[in-house]
């Protein structure tokens, strides 16, 4: 399972998105609201449970999001989209 921390107001964006591919539920602990996802048994699905999550979090203009897995926290920086003249 990987908690990522999320505003109420994305909880539902957020879980809509992954909710396809996964089981997905709110989880609330000490005042903060998280969206878990279960992981699957393929040794590559944290990453792309984690690719899914960034893709999201960048449509939202987030700059990170931070998450737990195995209950160590981390930070998944993102980078801005850069505009360049062709």
């Amino acid at each position: 399972m990987v908690l990522f921390e999320v505003l109420p107001s994305d909880v539902d964006s957020l879980s809509e998105r992954l909710h396809a591919e996964r089981l997905v539920w709110v989880h609330f602990r000490d005042g903060s609201q998280f969206v878990a996802a279960s992981l699957r048994s393929e040794p590559s699905d944290l990453a792309a449970l984690l690719r899914t999550v960034e893709r999201w979090a960048t449509e939202r203009g987030l700059s990170g999001i931070s998450f737990e897995v195995d209950g160590r926290s981390y930070l998944l920086r993102l980078q801005p989209y850069v505009l360049v003249a062709t």
